[in-house]
């Protein structure tokens, strides 16, 4: 395979370079091609090289969510499990402390909690679950959202995530901030599915493709029955902006996916989110991110200055 046509590399000062492989460190680097280096030229993809961890400061995320209830008289939500509006917490706080499973099937298990501490910092946490009490969280956190099933066995029911430590709320109450939604057991989440994402400090993501597709749940005979969705973003401490409107139809474009010609650049600490302003009939919306992740030591103080990376 050979890299993609247009895909540029840089060196460490920024300038042209090629893709080339390292041998002491094992890594697909890019090589200032005036420079006498002793390495072996690959032919790779730049997305395999990703994927295999074979580039330092590069990650990819592929996001997948879903909101399985949103009916004309809850609208509007934002696509995540809970539905509903997510409720964001202020800046250089860190209210999210505890998990709890709401039935004993869970206990004992291990849960991933994975996002941003007070400072934007990413941070991954495995926490053990004990029966149907609250456990603190080892970091306290900003935002969360993701929640990962680290067992080798599902549980029933829910397990989420909520701000500060007195009484556990219930499953619909504002204080939560994340969940898994184990309620069907023929298919079982496991890990949570939201369209809700911060960027972590340090870091430019670029959004190269996202997809959305809807289905009427109670009416399969409804074919005209719509969605229409918002793709929002906003700067750190600014507003939410709407970036794309969407209006999917049952019956003639129930999918919808942005392929980016080119992707869609969102600097270190912005929120991004896809709401469902307004539904027909009760729906089910599901979608997708594709995501990549460059660390900001890739990209010059200009560039950094230019697309409102904060601190520059």
């Amino acid at each position: 395979m050979s890299l993609p046509e247009n895909t540029l590399a840089l060196d460490d000062n920024h300038n042209p370079a090629i893709w080339g492989y390292n041998k002491e460190t094992e890594k697909v680097v890019p090589v200032n091609i005036t420079k006498d280096w002793e390495l072996s030229i690959v032919a790779k993809d730049f997305w395999l090289c990703v994927n295999q961890c074979e580039m330092d400061w590069y990650s990819a995320v592929d996001k997948f969510w879903v909101n399985s209830i949103i009916t004309t008289s809850s609208d509007p939500e934002d696509i995540w499990e809970w539905g509903w509006r997510y409720i964001y917490d202020a800046d250089w706080t860190a209210p999210i402390v505890s998990i709890w499973a709401e039935t004993d099937a869970a206990a004992n298990q291990d849960i991933m909690v994975s996002w941003l501490d007070i400072n934007w910092n990413y941070v991954d946490q495995t926490i053990t679950l004990n029966w149907t009490s609250r456990v603190v969280l080892t970091t306290p956190l900003w935002r969360v959202f993701r929640l990962q099933n680290e067992w080798n066995t599902s549980f029933t029911w829910y397990v989420f995530c909520y701000i500060w430590t007195w009484t556990v709320p219930s499953i619909w109450d504002p204080e939560i901030r994340a969940l898994i939604n184990n309620t069907n057991l023929l298919v079982p989440h496991n890990q949570t599915l939201m369209a809700i994402y911060s960027v972590p400090k340090w870091k430019v993501w670029f959004l190269t493709k996202w997809e959305i597709w809807i289905e009427a749940t109670w009416n399969v005979n409804a074919l005209a029955d719509f969605a229409h969705i918002h793709y929002e973003s906003r700067r750190f401490w600014k507003i939410f902006k709407v970036k794309k409107t969407v209006t999917c139809i049952v019956w003639w474009n129930s999918v919808f996916t942005d392929h980016r010609s080119f992707p869609g650049i969102i600097p270190a600490m912005w929120d991004i989110r896809l709401t469902v302003v307004e539904v027909s009939a009760t729906m089910w919306v599901w979608g997708t991110f594709d995501i990549l992740l460059v660390d900001e030591s890739k990209f010059s103080e200009e560039y950094l200055t230019a697309i409102w990376q904060p601190w520059y």
